[in-house]
């Protein structure tokens, strides 16, 4: 395959094939326009070398995309003109491009529209087709979140790291070596200034790469062992040499660290919804006398955040403001020490500040060290989707026809 870009003239390649995958015709052309547009996308430096050593895998690359096609046409998925549209107008933005400024910078590159619409339309495919077939299959049930939640708090104290991944698959044992040499190129040129966000993003073969790599905060040894080895050495900002696993490759980025500290009460989040009867400043004690007993009123009448709004409206009283979350340490020393007393949905009684006499309503509470399960659970939806598109794909290759001739 070496030689294969270096003296065709453009005709002879669209001529020429690169493979056959079941009925559809990969020509030389079609791989060299993708591999033009994976080096632009990603920044990286366009050479004889970079293009030879990329072109096994983004050959293999417009095998799995012809698959992932395929079935999705047998299962009568299409992608609509909005859906594309509205791809290439997220990619325009994420990019900093006016509108129609991607088609413009691709064509100056002499790179076909065709090329880098057919991969936009491909992953669009694939994904309605993992949403329709995949997803629907998958069931995080209440003990597996729960599981997770009595790991992460046994580590309390421990470091997590802002983890990016670039992953490489090996599916079969005679392409462990070129997908290694493109690991190390890869690597070498993100630590040579190349973004790794858009290496990610073009190259790695996770459900991550939608987000440039970003698989969020991960925890001492909630990764497989060799990854987290190379973790634990890594510094903030620095690049991990290709690390070898059952799946194939992983290269690793840190983008910040920080240690799980333990929560203490101040940490509660609360949801709060407060009312102010308001006196002057040289207000009488009968008119504060006043103001505490209609205050007592409305505390006795609220029955939730809900009501405490309408119970002022009936009382003539000041509109209450809207509830808002606070951190409990946050709030001065009154109201913390009265908010962390009175349980959720109980007025306050009256209490008196400068500005008048006040009432306060916890609407929500999240207590220290609680974590956010919706979190997790997509966290792990995440994982699984991964884990199952990528045996679907497998099964899709293991079951295809493929003939390569280069």
């Amino acid at each position: 395959m070496a030689g294969s870009f270096s003296t065709p003239t453009s005709a002879q390649q669209v001529e020429r094939i690169a493979a056959v995958v079941n009925d559809k015709v990969i020509s030389v052309y079609d791989l060299r326009q993708r591999i033009e547009l994976l080096i632009l996308s990603a920044g990286l430096p366009n050479t004889s070398d970079q293009r030879r050593s990329m072109a096994p895998q983004v050959l293999r690359g417009l095998i799995d995309e012809a698959l992932q096609t395929e079935e999705a046409a047998r299962l009568n998925i299409r992608v609509t003109s909005r859906e594309m549209d509205d791809a290439v107008s997220q990619i325009e933005r994420a990019n900093n491009m006016p509108a129609g400024g991607f088609e413009n910078i691709v064509s100056r590159q002499g790179i076909s529209a065709d090329a880098a619409m057919n991969q936009i339309r491909a992953g669009i495919a694939w994904q309605k087709l993992i949403t329709r077939r995949v997803v629907p299959t998958i069931d995080i049930g209440e003990e597996e979140i729960d599981s997770v939640i009595k790991r992460i708090r046994a580590g309390q104290g421990q470091t997590q790291y802002r983890v990016l991944e670039i992953l490489l698959p090996v599916d079969d044992a005679a392409q462990r070596q070129s997908v290694l040499d493109l690991a190390n190129r890869l690597s070498a040129q993100i630590r040579s200034g190349a973004e790794f966000t858009g290496i990610a993003r073009q190259f790695s073969k996770s459900a991550s790469a939608a987000t440039g790599g970003d698989i969020g905060w991960i925890q001492e040894g909630e990764l497989i062992d060799e990854a987290n080895k190379a973790l634990a050495t890594l510094d903030v900002g620095k690049v991990s040499d290709p690390i070898e696993t059952p799946d194939g490759y992983l290269i690793l980025q840190t983008s910040d660290r920080r240690k799980l500290r333990t929560p203490g009460e101040e940490d509660a989040r609360i949801t709060l919804r407060q009312l102010v009867l308001p006196l002057a400043k040289d207000a009488s004690e009968i008119d504060v006398q006043s103001q505490m007993s209609l205050a007592q009123q409305v505390a006795a009448n609220t029955v939730d955040c809900n009501d405490f709004a309408e119970i002022a409206r009936e009382m003539g009283t000041p509109q209450p403001a809207e509830p808002a979350g606070f951190r409990l340490g946050d709030l001065n020393e009154g109201l913390r020490r009265v908010a962390a007393e009175i349980g959720v949905g109980v007025a306050s009684e009256p209490i008196r500040n400068p500005n008048g006499v006040q009432i306060i309503m916890v609407c929500d509470r999240e207590e220290a060290g609680a974590l956010p399960r919706d979190q997790i659970r997509d966290t792990l939806l995440r994982q699984r989707v991964d884990m199952l598109s990528r045996r679907y794909l497998r099964d899709l290759r293991r079951s295809a026809f493929v003939d390569l001739r280069v």
